[in-house]
């Protein structure tokens, strides 16, 4: 079985190399400030993206073009939520009120430029901050671009907006879900209000444990490794679903947690296969529902293999939020899935 396509957003690209290799195009600037305690802390939701558009552009086809970049639906959710929480506005009013954004898109008119070209800077105004700038000598050219590219900006917004949640939750996360980890070999930094967990072999369940909405819920469990193919779509829903059966049981008798299946029976989950720093590892979104019940939502996973210990370790957050948009708890669970490492690469 080959791998799904995320829904809505057209994220078509399975492999993410290095961010240079990524952007496949000319590169304005790569300016990275200096970390100096005087930045002022970067401002903004979670999700915000700011977006500046010149005052003469604001009413043409350019902010059609801009908002399949920031309005399309997120991916993964299984319900309609913008990808962003987008506010857009001219340069002057950027200069007065919004420099300390954490995420901007900015798009420039430049008749002496020969072809367009995207900047990346981090920490210009503010720590940690991101702002991208797209530069064309026309309109035109500034559509195209942004067309073509579309893809590109969004996983580096969505990079750093995850890679700064991180960062926070790094600073203040919930040291009982981290204890109980830390008995497993592994270290994590999971939203604070995550205080209840459950402990089986090889395996951990940490939950906000509210029982209806905005309910976050963190597992992490490891299985042996014999060569089998990460990337295969049947073997991990056949793995998850093995181990949901054993440990997330239902509120009653007959119940566990299982991955949604389509109407067809192939599972609905969107994997991508990511390159970090530690190595390759499948990033796996996807729906889970309640066998023999009504409950249900979405849940992002990372899979990786653990070749000196011959294990695949999986991280997993999911969310059960049925009235609430589910966005930003479920990138929350995300984030915390990047602090996610063996104890032994801390020092601890």
């Amino acid at each position: 079985m080959g791998y799904s396509k995320y829904i809505r957003c057209n994220i078509k690209r399975y492999i993410f190399p290095s961010l240079v290799t990524a952007l496949g195009v000319g590169l304005l600037f790569a300016a990275c400030q200096d970390s100096s305690p005087r930045l002022p802390d970067a401002k903004g939701t979670p999700s915000e993206l700011l977006v500046v558009v010149p005052g003469a552009l604001v009413d043409t086809d350019l902010a059609d073009t801009l908002q399949t970049i920031t309005d399309c639906d997120a991916p993964g959710l299984g319900s309609s939520e913008r990808i962003f929480r987008t506010m857009t506005i001219g340069q002057r009013g950027y200069e007065k009120m919004y420099r300390l954004m954490h995420s901007q898109l900015h798009v420039e008119l430049d008749p002496s430029q020969r072809q367009p070209v995207l900047g990346v800077a981090r920490d210009v105004n503010a720590r940690p901050q991101l702002q991208l700038v797209v530069r064309a000598a026309t309109s035109a050219d500034l559509r195209n671009f942004l067309s073509s590219n579309r893809e590109r900006i969004q996983h580096l917004i969505l990079d750093f907006q995850l890679d700064r949640q991180a960062m926070m939750l790094q600073h203040k996360h919930s040291m009982k879900v981290d204890k109980e980890l830390r008995r497993l070999g592994y270290i994590v930094s999971m939203p604070v209000d995550m205080q209840s967990t459950k402990r089986g072999r090889d395996f951990l369940w940490g939950s906000s444990n509210r029982g209806g909405d905005k309910d976050i819920n963190f597992l992490f469990y490891t299985l042996p490794w014999t060569g089998q193919d990460i990337r295969n779509v049947e073997n991990y829903v056949q793995w998850r679903d093995s181990v949901l059966r054993r440990n997330v049981p239902g509120a009653q008798e007959g119940q566990w947690m299982q991955t949604t299946r389509a109407d067809d029976g192939n599972p609905v989950v969107w994997p991508m296969l990511r390159r970090t720093d530690e190595g390759d590892l499948v990033e796996v979104r996807g729906l889970w529902d309640m066998h023999g019940g009504f409950m249900g939502g979405p849940f992002v996973a990372r899979v990786h293999i653990d070749t000196t210990e011959r294990k695949i370790v999986v991280g997993e957050g999911f969310v059960f939020s049925p009235n609430t948009p589910k966005r930003d708890l479920l990138r929350s669970l995300e984030a915390g899935l990047r602090t996610l490492r063996k104890t032994s690469l801390q020092g601890s």
